[in-house]
């Protein structure tokens, strides 16, 4: 077995970490919480995530990604070539 092991921190590229997330890069998950957040301000922090984790288990809470966006319009200018070309 070698011992020669070298650990590589994949957090930083990874779209769904929270160190993505703090520099900016994430995939916008946390946007969901931040508007639900702000839609009830009353709520103590333990009352607003059960209500949260109950929303978006109910299907309630979309999360709002914004790479799931880029690919539905790269979709839609694919099938308006599509029928460009055909027609």
């Amino acid at each position: 077995m070698s011992v020669n092991l070298i650990m590589i921190d994949h957090a930083l590229t990874d779209h769904r970490s929270v160190p993505a997330m703090l520099r900016g890069a994430g995939d916008g998950r946390e946007q969901s919480w931040e508007d639900f957040k702000n839609a009830h301000p009353s709520l103590a922090q333990e009352e607003l995530m059960e209500e949260f984790r109950q929303e978006a288990r109910y299907g309630h809470i979309h999360i709002k990604n914004k790479y799931a966006i880029f690919l539905y319009k790269k979709y839609i200018a694919a099938l308006i070539a599509l029928i460009v070309i055909v027609a």
